[in-house]
């Protein structure tokens, strides 16, 4: 998947990501600010925290701290409802150094953190799958794929060592089916072009990034063949939309 040199690059990368440190606090006087910490897994106290939740009592809390990089008010979900649009929103705010170091800590994140990490990569491999430069694009796409890959491991916890990386970016490539995906979206985007070569880089990155977060959620099982169908399946369907918007932006 990627020749040694670029491996190691962003092998060096992504262990320099796990090892750095995020911690999250839920502060305030409200009752809310208690069961919020508890869902969340974080503490009370603001001491050495770098993203802060202070809940108040209008339903809202004010998101701040250092790893913050849009702070202001974040809607509270109403009592005994789940917590997933809070974390989206406050996954979106957050400086991406400390996405990485949040999942690791608090495993509520991972799903959003890596969400959030596939389609950042998505959009860059759209970009350069654009670019009217034949053979440039492949090598730079892959070892964002790759990068992709080891940050999402990193955000499972899992443990990083250049024959690791390797091994899971070999298995993960093995059971991906890029030409299965290539046929999918060829068929979905009626453009020919840039605009194939971006969907195509969008639509892998998705689809290998959503099928590496079931891998580590399942403990390093397998995605089934069912299950990758479905997943390149809405990949393109994604991919087909997010062209559509890059060629009115054009």
């Amino acid at each position: 998947m990627l020749n040694l040199r670029n491996l190691y690059r962003v092998f060096q990368e992504s262990r320099k990501a796990a090892r750095r440190s995020a911690t999250l606090a839920v502060v305030g006087e409200e009752p809310r600010a208690g069961e919020l910490a508890s869902l969340l897994g974080a503490q009370r106290t603001m001491r050495g925290a770098e993203v802060i939740l202070t809940v108040s009592g209008t339903g809202s809390a004010a998101l701040s701290g250092r790893a913050v990089e849009d702070p202001g008010e974040v809607p509270l979900p109403p009592p005994g409802e789940g917590v997933e649009e809070l974390v989206a929103r406050v996954v979106g705010a957050l400086d991406e150094d400390y996405l990485v170091p949040l999942a690791k800590g608090y495993p509520v994140f991972r799903r959003a953190v890596c969400e959030e990490i596939i389609r950042k990569n998505a959009r860059q491999n759209a970009v350069i799958g654009a670019l009217p430069i034949p053979g440039a694009d492949m090598p730079v796409m892959t070892a964002n794929q790759g990068r992709m890959i080891l940050h999402i491991a990193a955000a499972y916890d899992e443990e990083l060592s250049l024959e690791r990386a390797r091994e899971l970016l070999g298995v993960l490539a093995a059971g991906f089916g890029f030409r299965a995906l290539s046929r999918q979206v060829v068929k979905l985007v009626p453009f020919g072009g840039w605009a194939a070569s971006a969907a195509i880089g969008y639509a892998g990155t998705l689809a290998m990034g959503r099928a590496a977060v079931l891998y580590f959620e399942r403990g390093g099982q397998r995605v089934g063949s069912g299950e990758m169908e479905e997943i390149r399946r809405r990949a393109s369907e994604e991919a087909k939309a997010f062209v559509s918007r890059m060629r009115r932006g054009r």
